[in-house]
């Protein structure tokens, strides 16, 4: 006699397994997907502030270096008519001494080196020798890296050269920043403290420490590292590596030209992560009731299962392949049960997909042009403007674009707007990023561009376009309107809003010109009338 199994209660259990895999599968593999380019999004973006700030503190000290050598030179200059008298060198170091921070103490010497006046007078340098003797073989101005003076303080020595108006060498004059005592250079460091688990440091040539956040740290020679090393050897980047304590930093940093120094402003991996965990603990608990939903729902509809459904259960187990959901399209369902799983899972195996579009929409561009679209465009405007990096923006319509597409077609439309893109891309520079926001607008964004470079582009980008003769088109035209968007001004909405209304006073005044806005928001107009 025939025995019949139970396939029933066996199938239902495993369709039920494999489901709610699958289910928990992509929910993990969205999250997984989730967690990596989060990750990797807030390393970016660390590396891209800590370069900012490298390079906003970089200038800083430039310019701070580049005033004491005006300074010295100035005095360099008054004293080089009467170096021989005595009170007028005295008069004149004590002058430039106390007239702000710059320098902790001032000294003149004689072309032999010995010091023949100096201030403030109870250092008592008159008479010594200079300890720093470089400045006197290659009289030039200079800026030294960090030595023990001879009061056995930690100084950096700027100097320059004293001549007469015959161009006789008669000595030098120079100033002393003494590292561990109030100045000019560590009160503009302080100004650039970091609150986000970040700090800045300043190294010259030979690796001392000029400048920390933490004074103990002043002095010290910084061990071989690659962070240092690409500080020192580049003008700026920015570096994932391990320092000289062994931690892994997310650095960035920058070169002053003046002086040969270092300036990198770094920030721990382990603020990153604790940051990405804080953001996925949220991540996770929102998933987590549509987990719970998605669970039960699996449960409900398993239960309900009656026939072997060997196929369904079979691409339940590769769910996150590529194409899962053509297999399971593909399974007939001529009844209401397997139609509700097959519904199931076809929803369990766009999640994924759905989860990683949604995260990969910032990196899509515009797919007739190949520019970057208006989202992509968005992203870098908040990415600059949390960087505090100044840019233009250059709007741009075509002239009576319309009557292309109702003289040639759509088709040569899409030519036209293709070839515009072309000569958009022919027209910037490596660091620019031309956009397509809609229809025939494009907008062109200039990082750290002053007005007028904006303005010499556009006119450059409009003549051109003025000049390309266009198969099928011929001759098209453009205008163009150019804004200008700075740290603490105002919004980047107003200033895309701007530009576009210096657009339209371009079309209103003639077209195919140039409308660039100016000081109080005056506009000027560049270009050829139609």
């Amino acid at each position: 006699m025939t025995t019949r199994p139970k396939p029933k209660l066996n199938l239902r259990i495993l369709i039920l397994i494999f489901v709610m895999l699958s289910a928990i599968a992509t929910l993990a593999n969205s999250f997984w997907v989730t967690f990596t380019i989060q990750k990797q999004e807030l390393i970016e973006n660390a590396l891209e502030v800590n370069k900012a700030y490298a390079s906003r503190i970089a200038r800083s000290v430039e310019q701070v270096l580049n005033s004491d050598l005006d300074k010295l030179k100035y005095s360099s200059f008054v004293i080089g008519k009467a170096f021989g008298d005595k009170q007028n060198l005295t008069e004149e170091a004590q002058r430039l001494f106390g007239q702000d921070a710059s320098f902790n103490s001032v000294l003149i010497a004689d072309a032999a080196g010995t010091i023949i006046a100096s201030a403030p007078e109870n250092l008592h340098l008159d008479g010594r020798t200079l300890q720093h003797r470089e400045p006197l073989s290659l009289r030039v101005p200079i800026i030294s890296n960090a030595f023990k003076s001879m009061a056995g303080n930690l100084v950096v020595f700027v100097s320059h050269p004293i001549f007469d108006a015959k161009g006789e060498y008669l000595g030098l004059i120079g100033g002393s920043v003494r590292l561990e005592q109030r100045n000019t250079l560590q009160a503009l460091m302080d100004t650039n403290v970091r609150k986000d688990g970040a700090h800045v440091y300043l190294v010259d040539s030979a690796r001392r420490v000029l400048y920390h956040s933490d004074p103990e740290h002043i002095g010290t020679v910084a061990g071989k590292g690659l962070i240092d090393d690409a500080a020192l050897s580049h003008d700026g980047g920015t570096l994932q590596a391990i320092d000289a304590d062994g931690v892994q930093m997310l650095a960035g940093f920058a070169r002053v030209p003046i002086s040969g120094w270092g300036v990198i402003s770094q920030q721990p991996l382990d603020n990153i992560q604790a940051i990405l965990r804080h953001t996925m603990a949220k991540v996770a608990q929102g998933i987590a009731p549509l987990a719970l939903f998605g669970i039960v729902l699996i449960w409900w509809l398993g239960a309900r299962i009656s026939v072997p459904l060997s196929r369904l259960a079979d691409c339940a187990k590769r769910l996150d392949s590529p194409d899962s959901y053509e297999r399971i399209s593909a399974i007939p369902t001529r009844y209401f049960e397997s139609w509700q799983i097959r519904r199931a899972l076809l929803l369990g195996a766009t999640l994924l997909q759905e989860k990683i579009g949604k995260l990969n929409q910032q990196a899509q561009t515009d797919a007739l042009t190949g520019l970057a679209n208006r989202r992509a465009m968005q992203d870098v405007l908040l990415r600059w403007q949390d960087a505090y990096k100044a840019f233009a923006v250059v709007s741009m319509d075509i002239d009576h674009f319309k009557r292309v597409n109702d003289t040639f077609g759509h088709g040569v439309g899409d030519e036209t707007l293709r070839a515009i893109a072309r000569l958009m891309q022919q027209n910037s520079r490596s660091n620019d990023l031309p956009c397509r926001v809609g229809g025939e607008e494009f907008v062109l964004l200039l990082p750290n561009s002053s007005l007028q470079v904006a303005t010499d582009v556009a006119e450059r980008l409009r003549a051109s376009i003025d000049a390309a003769n266009i198969e099928t088109v011929g001759h098209i035209t453009v205008s163009l309107g150019v804004a200008l968007w700075h740290p603490g001004g105002d919004s980047i909405s107003a200033v895309l809003e701007r530009a576009d209304q210096l657009l339209y006073q371009a079309k209103q005044s003639g077209r195919n010109r140039v409308v660039a806005e100016q000081a109080r928001w005056e506009a000027v107009a560049i270009g050829s009338s139609l």
